[in-house]
Formats: structure tokens, C-alpha cells, sequence
């Protein structure tokens, strides 16, 4: 770790992390001050520091939050951290491997976080204003909802920061959310009316089946999706019937493919036993000789906005280490700048099975020297003496053939059983980001 080429200090740190080596991991949380770390390696830096779990590496993921000078997207990851300190997700952030956590006491790292909230609620990065809401949200931090809804009416704001602002003011059920309401009402912004309506069936269930009525008959998709979350949590036998004639239509075909997946997951929430035998019966009849027939209703209807979210800055996933969109992002995988002109099911079948269709020129190897070291990656050349691999770890990387122990064909780097880690919503929205590369 404490070596001057960073390719070693890299392999240092994913020994420790990726194996992992438990009695280094607090030495590996400790370089968390260091400025020098390439991201691969400080990724592995605040990620020890959430696994252990102390009083003071919640601290010191509090203070790295607040560091102008640091990437957005990891500050932002720092923040998440801390608000699922108490109880973690079971997959790992950066291998998204299935490493569960015991559930901790949560005060410390809560503390430590609201005592700088407004700092980050007032930084100039969206990742890291859009984390902050997340998590005072979720730490319900209502001390700072004047400073929230000032984000919520300013013109400023993008979309995304209103709809955080407006989320976050109905977890702590702040004094200004009947404002709010009113403000997301009436807005232009259909992204933040969508969750004006969803807050308010919450808030005001008196009233709800009556909005939920009018969003079916007369809103826009967007509009109908919320509607039909929203009517998955209404109790009652009203609710009940409603599902019973939605859920007609989509047997019957006449239902919009942009309302399928919303319709289903709502539908799969009530008790009622009509609702679960026509749940049963949809489910019989998708073909049994399409493997991708459980992901279809994910073909239509998702967020571009939330598509590209995802793809930029969600960790588990790293789309941009590997692929580029508009120049942004790695080279190790195709550009899918263009990607729309392959057609949707292409791009389900590439994210749900990435090693069925290995894109031309994009095969993997995995090498292993005779000094112990492995290199996975494309191969981008080679000749009789050297073999160039570009590594969504290393980058670049030539290698002498002469020090080649093995040499074995590679899966896809993509990993398999993303749609699992993402879940049939998550999937819908990446879908709907890459179909719109045109």
C-alpha cells in the first residue's frame, strides 16, 4: 500500500478488499486521507471504512463527504454509506458480491452525518446534493426542512433535487408539506407532479382513490405508473375491483406495454385471491421458449433521467467503467453512444444475459504470470512478443508473452445476474436510458 507505483498500491488494496484480508482492511480504511489514490483503490478506501463499521470511520466518511477538492460521485458514495449504516445492503458496493453485514448501532455515523447536512445539502455537485437528500430523508433530519424546501421552490433546482427535496419533506412529515404539495401540483416539472401525487395519497388517503381515478383516466404514462403504485397500497375492495379490470386489459393485450411492469408489481401486492389466480395465469402464459419472457414488461415505460443515473453513478453496477455514452465514460466495453439502433430486446438480452452475444472485438482473456499476477481484461492487440489487454481495473496493460504462465478465454466483463441486483424497475429504466442513444 505504501509503494510509489500505483499499479502495485492498486493490487494491494483489491487483495485486501477483494479477497479479503480482514486483519488489513483498517490499515486499507486508514489511506482515506490520502489525496493521491486513484479511484479504483479509494472506491476500496471509504467501502473498508463502511465495512468496519466504527464510531470513527464514520467520521472519517463524514469529513471525506465534505471535501470540495474530491470526486462528486464518490463523495456522494461516502454519504450513501453512511445512511445505510445501520442496516447494510447485503451485496458489496464495488464487487457487488454477496457479502452481508450484521445490522450495527447507527448513532455515531447518524450524528456525525446531520452535524454537517446542511454543508452538503448547500454543496455545488447535484450527486452529492441529490445523496444528502436521500439521507436526511432516510435519517428523517428535520432540522434542516426550511433548507430543503428552499430546494424544492428554487428555480434554480433540477428536476431531480425537487423530487429528493419532496420525498425527503414527507419522510420527516415536515410543517411545509401541504405547501410542497401545492407547489409540486402545479408545477411544469412532470417528474415532480408525478410525486406530488404519490406523497398526497399518502398524506391525505381520504382523497386518494379519487386522484387516483383521475391520473388513470386522464394523466399521462408517467402520470398512470404513479397512479398504479399508488393504488397498490389502497386498502379496501375498491382498490380490489379496479385491479381486477386493469389486469383484464393486460390479458387481453390492450394495455399500454409503458404500463405492464407497474400494473404487475402493484397487482402482486394485494391479497385478494381474483387478483393472485389472474397474477397466476398471466405468468403461465408468457412463452416458454423465450428465456428473456420474465424481463419483458422492462422493454417500455422506463426513466431516462433515472436510466442515466443509474448507468453514471450507481456502484454495484460501474456501467461508465466500462462503456462510454457521448464520450463520458470507459472504453473497456462497446460505445453505446449509438446503442438505439440495435432495438430494445437487444439491449435487455445484452444487460440480462451479457455472455450470449459477445460484441465483435470486445472478447475477454484472463492471464495469469508467472510472478503470481492475474490480468483480466479486452484484448486491443497483440503480436508474437506482447499481448495488450485494457482492464476496467489497470487500464492499459502489456504483458510480455514470455511471462505468461496461462492464458484462458474470458467471460464478458459484464457481469451475470444484473437484472437480479437491479430489480425489474431498475432494469426498465437502464433499458429506456440506452434506447434513447440514438
Amino acid at each position: 500500500l505504501y509503494d510509489d507505483d500505483p499499479a502495485i498500491v492498486l493490487e494491494a488494496a483489491r487483495a485486501i478488499h477483494d479477497l479479503p484480508i480482514e486483519g488489513a482492511m483498517s490499515q486499507l480504511a486508514s489511506f482515506i486521507n490520502r489525496t493521491n489514490l486513484a479511484e479504483p483503490v479509494l472506491r476500496r478506501v471509504l467501502n473498508a471504512n463502511y465495512r468496519l463499521g466504527r464510531l470513527e470511520n464514520g467520521i472519517a466518511l463524514t469529513e471525506f463527504a465534505t471535501r470540495a477538492n474530491a470526486s462528486d460521485l464518490l463523495r456522494a458514495e461516502a454519504i450513501r454509506y453512511l445512511s445505510a449504516w445501520e442496516k447494510p445492503p447485503a451485496r458489496d458496493a464495488v464487487l457487488g458480491l454477496w457479502r452481508p453485514l450484521p445490522p450495527r448501532d447507527a448513532r455515531g455515523a447518524s450524528l456525525a452525518l446531520r452535524t454537517e447536512m446542511d454543508t452538503l445539502l448547500a454543496a455545488k455537485s447535484d450527486a452529492v446534493r441529490l445523496a444528502a437528500l436521500e439521507a436526511a430523508a432516510k435519517l428523517e433530519t428535520s432540522e434542516v426542512g426550511a433548507q430543503i424546501f428552499g430546494i424544492l421552490t428554487n428555480t434554480q433546482s433540477s428536476s431531480a433535487l425537487k423530487v429528493a427535496s419532496l420525498k425527503a419533506l414527507r419522510a420527516f412529515k415536515d410543517a411545509r408539506l401541504n405547501d410542497a404539495l401545492k407547489f409540486a401540483g402545479e408545477s411544469t416539472d412532470e417528474a415532480l407532479r408525478k410525486e406530488g401525487a404519490v406523497v398526497a395519497t399518502q398524506a391525505k388517503p381520504a382523497n386518494a382513490a379519487a386522484q387516483i381515478l383521475t391520473m388513470l383516466d386522464k394523466g399521462t404514462i408517467g402520470e398512470k405508473q404513479i397512479a398504479f403504485t399508488a393504488l397498490g397500497n389502497l386498502a379496501g375492495p375498491v382498490a380490489d375491483s379496479m385491479f381486477i379490470m386493469w389486469l383484464d386489459r393486460l390479458q387481453t393485450g390492450k394495455l399500454d406495454p409503458a404500463l405492464r411492469l407497474d400494473l404487475i408489481e402493484a397487482a402482486e401486492k394485494r391479497k385478494d385471491p381474483g387478483i393472485k389466480a389472474i397474477l397466476a395465469r398471466y405468468e403461465a402464459s408468457r412463452p416458454k421458449d423465450n428465456p428473456l419472457a420474465p424481463y419483458l414488461e422492462c422493454l417500455q415505460g422506463g426513466d431516462v433521467a433515472e436510466g442515466k443515473k443509474m448507468f453514471f453513478e450507481r456502484p454495484d453496477i460501474a456501467c461508465q467503467r466500462c462503456h462510454k455514452v457521448n464520450n463520458e465514460g470507459g472504453d473497456v466495453g462497446p460505445d453505446l453512444s449509438h446503442v438505439a439502433q440495435k432495438g430494445r430486446e437487444y439491449i435487455l438480452e445484452s444487460i440480462v444475459f451479457p455472455n450470449k452475444i459477445i460484441a465483435q472485438g470486445f472478447e475477454s482473456v484472463l492471464v495469469k504470470l508467472k510472478n503470481g499476477t492475474s490480468y483480466a481484461g479486452i484484448v486491443k492487440s497483440e503480436n508474437a512478443d506482447e499481448l495488450v489487454i485494457n482492464s476496467p481495473e489497470d487500464g492499459i496493460v502489456k504483458v510480455k508473452k514470455a511471462n505468461i504462465e496461462t492464458r484462458q478465454p474470458g467471460a464478458s466483463p459484464m457481469p451475470e445476474g444484473l437484472a437480479t441486483i437491479l430489480g425489474r424497475d431498475d432494469l426498465r429504466n437502464l433499458v429506456e436510458f440506452l434506447a434513447a442513444q440514438k
